[in-house]
C-alpha cells in the first residue's frame, strides 16, 4: 500500500504522477510474459511510482502501507492507491472489503491502478468508487471491480448513495441488506446476509439437516410455516426462501426439504365436526397450529420484517399471519389453521 502527504496538493497534479508512473511501468512490462503476483505487482508499482514522483511535490511521500491496510499506497496522507492485477485478459477483480476496517484514517481520495497482464499488457487508473459495480461475498461482502464501467453504473449510483457518505455510515451491512432485498425476485433470498455483523463474520460450517437435534429440527418447522406461508400454496418457488433460510440461520443444507414437510400421504383431521382427509402439509398446518400461535410473537421483529417484507410490525403479528396465509394459500388454509387450534395439538 502507498501513502501520500496533504498541504494543498491539487487532485490533477496526483493524476499526472498516476499517469508518469503507468508509462514507466509499462516500459518495462509490455512486450514481456510478467506472471506476477499481487504482492509482487504491489511492490513495483510502488517503485516505479516513487521514481515518477522525483522532482515533484510528491517526492519523499510516497509510502507502501503494509500487508493488511488499505489503500496499499499513500501520498502525501492525502492520495491513496489501491493495486490490483490480473494475468488474465480483462478488467474485472475482487475488490476489498465493503467494511474497510484497515482503511487509513487521513486518506481521503483513493484510486484503483489496475494492471492486465493477460492478453496485450495494459495498466489503467480510476477513482476507486468509480468502478465498484457490486458487492460478493467469500467470508465478508466485497467489492466487484470493472475498470471499464460507465459513469453512473456504480453500487453507489444503483443504492443512490453517495460514497464517502456511505462508508461513514456505522451500519453498512444494514444498508447492504437494505439494497439487496429491495431486488429479490419471487423464491430468492440472501443466503449470507443474515449472518453477517459488522465485522463481516460468516459462520463457516455447513451441517446436514440429519444432524440437527430434534428440538432445533421442530423449531425450524414453525419459524418457517410461520416466516414462510407461500409453502402453503402452489408455486413452484414456494420452498425456496426456505432452503436459503435453513442455510442462514442454520447453517444446514438438506437434499430433500421439501419433503419434510409434504411427504407421508393424506391424514385425517377435524373440520368443521367431520373428519377430512388432507394432504400432509396441511395436516402439519393443523398439529401445528397453538404452537405457530405461539412462536410468533417469540421470533424477532427484525427477523419478521425482513421475511414478511413489511417495514413495520402489525400489533396483532396472528392476524396478519392469517392474511398472508389467505392470500397465498386460500381461505381453506386459514379454516384448517383455525381448526387446529381448535382441536389439534396443543403448545
Amino acid at each position: 500500500m502507498i501513502y501520500i502527504n496533504k498541504n494543498g496538493i491539487q487532485e490533477e497534479n496526483f493524476v499526472a504522477l498516476l499517469e508518469k508512473t503507468r508509462e514507466n511501468s509499462l516500459n518495462i512490462l509490455s512486450g514481456r510474459n510478467s506472471g506476477m503476483s499481487g504482492d509482487e505487482f504491489e511492490t513495483f508499482v510502488f517503485e516505479k511510482m516513487k521514481e515518477s514522483s522525483v522532482g515533484t511535490e510528491f517526492e519523499n511521500t510516497v509510502k507502501q502501507t503494509g500487508a493488511h491496510a488499505f489503500p496499499d499506497i499513500i501520498a502525501k496522507k492525502y492520495f491513496g492507491v489501491e493495486v490490483k492485477v490480473t494475468t488474465g485478459n480483462k478488467w474485472v477483480s475482487t475488490g476489498n472489503s465493503v467494511l474497510e476496517t484497515t482503511r487509513i484514517d487521513d486518506v481521503k481520495r483513493i484510486f484503483l491502478f489496475f494492471g492486465k497482464l493477460g492478453g496485450d499488457t495494459d495498466i489503467r487508473f480510476r477513482l476507486y468508487e468509480e468502478c465498484l459495480y457490486d458487492i460478493g461475498v467469500t467470508h465478508s461482502p466485497r467489492y466487484k471491480i470493472n475498470m471499464e464501467l460507465e459513469i453512473g453504473k456504480s453500487i453507489f449510483d444503483k443504492m443512490k448513495i453517495d460514497y464517502e457518505l456511505f462508508r461513514s455510515q456505522s451500519n453498512l451491512i444494514a444498508k447492504v441488506k437494505d439494497y439487496y432485498r429491495s431486488q429479490l425476485k419471487d423464491g430468492e433470498e440472501l443466503w449470507w446476509i443474515d449472518q453477517m455483523s459488522e465485522e463481516g463474520t460468516v459462520a463457516p460450517i455447513i451441517k446436514s439437516y440429519d444432524t440437527l437435534e430434534r428440538k432445533e429440527r421442530e423449531k425450524f418447522f414453525i419459524e418457517s410455516m410461520i416466516l414462510f406461508p407461500e409453502i402453503f400454496g402452489r408455486t413452484q418457488t414456494k420452498f425456496e426462501r426456505v432452503a436459503a433460510y435453513l442455510i442462514t440461520a442454520y447453517n444446514t443444507v438438506s437434499s430433500s426439504l421439501r419433503d419434510k414437510f409434504t411427504a407421508g400421504g393424506q391424514q385425517n383431521i377435524q373440520l368443521k365436526g367431520k373428519e377430512k382427509l388432507v394432504p400432509k402439509i396441511y395436516f402439519n398446518l393443523y398439529s401445528n397450529a397453538s404452537n405457530i400461535a405461539s412462536v410468533i410473537n417469540e421470533i424477532d421483529e427484525e427477523r419478521i420484517s425482513y421475511y414478511w417484507r413489511i417495514s413495520k410490525i402489525p400489533s396483532d403479528k396472528l392476524a396478519h399471519w392469517k392474511g398472508m396465509l389467505r392470500k397465498t394459500a386460500g381461505k381453506d388454509a386459514v379454516e384448517i389453521f383455525e381448526a387446529g387450534l381448535k382441536y389439534g395439538k396443543k403448545a
